[in-house]
């Protein structure tokens, strides 16, 4: 899957929960006149409504609270029939109902998101504040407008990279030069070798004598990563194979991407 939530910090200590779960806790109170707390289950349900009303499948949900039930983080990961059984978009978002931070949204093809504040991803869907003046629905659907706007984007730079056939030679000069980078760990380098040079059956993707071959035999070698190496490693990547969806990140370490 494409996106990544962890949850280590000591001020939220957030644990794993269900919608179910959500669902039962009380509804939130305003904490002052300008104050509209949107509930966690309200701000799911609204991009569920999003995606349904755009023909989408949900791949996976995963939620996490806060020990006191006040801040919300999670993860989406979506499908589209324009997209291949090897891709999906995802969303990274929080919330909170007692003002220690408003509704934040990114989307992507990777997203991190984690309770110590790092939210990532190619790009903020939705950022605003629980206040009565907020159109949750209409701030939801704008913020999709963005989301599939940049996967649009992002297909078009994927089907560039199938279509550019590359020898062995040039595969060999983009793996060192992937490697002098450090873009990943120089331990990977016999797996990206042999996933591009000799794939077996179970490694259609890196067949292809193509830059898009070549990315794939790269991703299949970060699996092993840490979720924080791998998200930084695949947003490095890709600005290394001309990938547009990772060149909008900001160019900082990923583990403090959207820290606030």
């Amino acid at each position: 899957m494409s996106s990544t939530l962890m949850t280590h910090s000591p001020k939220f200590q957030a644990k794993l929960t269900t919608y179910g779960q959500l669902a039962a806790l009380p509804e939130p109170q305003a904490l002052g006149r300008m104050h509209k707390p949107v509930a966690h289950t309200r701000l799911i349900d609204a991009f569920r409504t999003e995606i349904d009303k755009r023909g989408m499948k949900i791949e996976r949900e995963q939620f996490a609270l806060s020990a006191k039930g006040q801040a919300l983080f999670g993860v989406i990961d979506l499908k589209t029939d324009n997209l291949d059984a090897a891709r999906c978009l995802s969303l990274g978002f929080r919330n909170s109902v007692d003002m220690s931070m408003g509704i934040q949204a990114v989307a992507g093809t990777t997203v991190f998101v984690c309770d110590n504040m790092a939210l990532a991803g190619s790009m903020f869907a939705l950022k605003r504040k629980n206040t009565t003046g907020l159109d949750l629905g209409d701030a939801v659907a704008v913020g999709f407008d963005k989301f599939l706007t940049q996967g649009q984007v992002l297909e078009a730079e994927i089907t560039r990279l199938q279509a550019t056939g590359i020898t062995d030679d040039k595969a060999k000069q983009l793996i060192f030069d992937a490697f002098a980078a450090k873009i990943v760990p120089v331990r990977l380098f016999d797996d990206v070798d042999a996933y591009y040079f000799r794939p077996n059956q179970t490694m259609p993707d890196c067949e292809p004598r193509t830059l898009w071959g070549l990315h794939n035999a790269f991703t299949r070698a970060m699996r092993d990563l840490s979720p924080v190496r791998r998200f930084g490693a695949t947003v490095d990547l890709g600005r290394q194979f001309g990938l547009q969806d990772q060149q909008q990140l900001p160019d900082i370490d990923a583990a403090a991407v959207a820290v606030e």
